[in-house]
């Protein structure tokens, strides 16, 4: 059994409420999210690097693997979606998130402004200011 960060519930959560077609689209919203404000969040990811197909970043990659592991999530090729098991253990944990409130809302608000349309989402990490200084395999956010 895993020890569940807040990180682990935003996962939950977002997959509870949203459809993501692949798990390359939660980086990149993600990305979007934890780059919309000038100022780290305390629930933000900011070990992202750049990659040919968008945002990437290894502490969420982690955390699929583990929800994954746990049977709390499905991963196919084309697709990833929150298992009964997972919704349930989203929603016991779902309070974690109150302290949190304004980086959901961020998640919300991206999520609204790019719709239901992965590419449109897709698209606005490439033309993302920050994400486009960085090389392909280099951090983008420096340290």
């Amino acid at each position: 059994m895993i020890s569940y960060t807040v990180q682990h519930v935003l996962v939950l959560r977002l997959l509870t409420c949203y459809s993501f077609e692949s798990v390359y689209t939660l980086h990149n919203l993600l990305f979007l999210v934890s780059a919309e404000k000038t100022d780290r969040q305390q629930l933000g990811f900011y070990d992202f690097v750049r990659t040919k197909t968008g945002a990437y970043s290894r502490v969420l990659r982690r955390i699929i693997e583990e929800l994954k592991k746990e049977k709390l999530i499905d991963v196919a090729e084309k697709s990833i979606q929150i298992t009964p098991k997972g919704r349930s253990t989203g929603e016991n944990l779902g309070s974690s998130l109150s302290p949190f409130s304004a980086f959901w809302n961020l998640c919300v608000d991206v999520v609204a402004r790019y719709g239901d349309d992965p590419e449109n989402l897709n698209r606005a990490v490439f033309n993302h200011l920050v994400f486009r200084r960085a090389k392909i395999s280099e951090y983008i956010f420096l340290p």
